[in-house]
């Protein structure tokens, strides 16, 4: 019989080994979309590419490509928006965080222009991707928290609306400027400072921050 420190031990390997596996399958899916674009991906495709099994892959991820692709938009998220380090956000600092996440974010797609290009393409094309969104629930638990991370700012004042609504708000509107940036290369028209400073400005204006210092 196992003693209970043994026990322990082989409950981290499993949660070790079952997070590999799943960023595995997600790095396979990210470099799919990228090289035969999203609709061409299959998940025998993407158990090939992550070496893993397609019985694994719908353990994991029941609902199939969609499913893998709504998980990396929350872990990606999580990183961008420091979610999973709110010990280390300045909570009295609204617009230095907000700036430093449309940074992080316009990061992320030049360094993923590729998929984000791809995603984009899906988006236009793909009529089964777009119904995914539609049907996609906006208004579980994880936007929730992310919502009430930015009401936590100081000088963060939305009144009544919900917080979920100004979040969907803010995401739109940010990130129509980063695609649109992507597509049309603004940056030729206006300089990055200058977007940074539209954005800024916008999310401030959505969150209807006031200086309270």
């Amino acid at each position: 019989m196992q003693d209970k420190k043994t026990v322990q031990e082989d409950r981290k390997n499993m949660k070790r080994d079952k997070k590999a596996k799943i960023i595995s399958i997600q790095d396979a899916m990210c470099m799919l979309i990228e090289t035969k674009g999203y609709e061409n991906v299959t998940i025998r495709d993407i158990a090939e590419a992550g070496g893993v099994s397609i019985g694994l892959i719908y353990k994991y991820f029941p609902g199939g490509k969609f499913d893998i692709l709504k998980e990396i938009s929350y872990r990606y998220t999580d990183e961008l928006l420091m979610t999973n380090k709110s010990g280390n956000i300045d909570f009295n600092d609204f617009p230095g965080y907000i700036r430093n996440v449309i940074k992080n974010m316009q990061q992320y797609t030049r360094d993923n222009i590729s998929l984000s290009k791809a995603l984009i393409i899906a988006a236009l094309l793909d009529d089964g991707i777009v119904e995914e969104i539609k049907n996609l629930d906006f208004k579980n638990e994880y936007y929730k928290a992310v919502s009430e991370l930015f009401c936590r700012f100081n000088g963060v004042e939305i009144g009544d609306k919900d917080p979920l609504e100004v979040l969907i708000d803010w995401g739109i509107a940010v990130k129509g400027v980063i695609q649109c940036d992507l597509i049309y290369s603004l940056s030729l028209i206006k300089s990055e400072e200058s977007l940074i400073d539209l954005m800024v400005d916008i999310s401030l204006r959505i969150w209807g921050y006031q200086n309270t210092s």
